[in-house]
């Protein structure tokens, strides 16, 4: 408790000091009135530091694991853009986004045969066949395998 008075300390004489040269010096009332909101607001706002403190991202207490989606959940969210590829398989963006998942989910018989959906998909357009497969990853993970034998 004693650190939280010295900084407050600190803090209020800091701001006075900063704050009192730039007021208009026609009034001692103005100057007064500025430098007791300037030891309020400080003194508020350790204070409420204080009551609160910084959270433990080592307490399991404070880690929001609501926000970061489960595998079964990422597994059902690409099952649904392949489910709605196969009804709408013109959509290069979608097909980019479903081959990049496959390949971080390390689904490689889904990424095989999605991978050959969308080439017969877009058989007639072969630059957006490459642009898929460069921007999916799909040419960086098949250079790797292939430099790995």
């Amino acid at each position: 408790m004693m650190i939280w008075l010295i900084a407050l300390i600190l803090a209020v004489l800091t701001a006075l000091l900063l704050v009192r040269p730039l007021l208009p010096a026609k009034t001692q009332t103005a100057k007064t009135l500025v430098s007791v909101f300037m030891l309020l607001f400080v003194g508020a706002a350790i204070g409420i530091y204080a009551r609160i403190g910084s959270p433990s991202l080592s307490d399991p207490a404070n880690l929001q694991t609501a926000s970061t989606p489960e595998a079964p959940d990422i597994s059902a969210m690409v099952e649904g853009l392949a489910l709605r590829l196969a009804d709408n398989p013109d959509d290069p963006e979608g097909w980019t986004r479903l081959i990049r998942s496959r390949i971080v989910l390390g689904d490689f018989e889904g990424l095989i045969r999605e991978h050959q959906q969308m080439r017969n998909v877009y058989k007639d357009r072969p630059e957006v066949i490459t642009k898929i497969s460069e921007e999916s990853g799909f040419n960086a993970l098949s250079q790797e395998l292939l430099t790995e034998e």
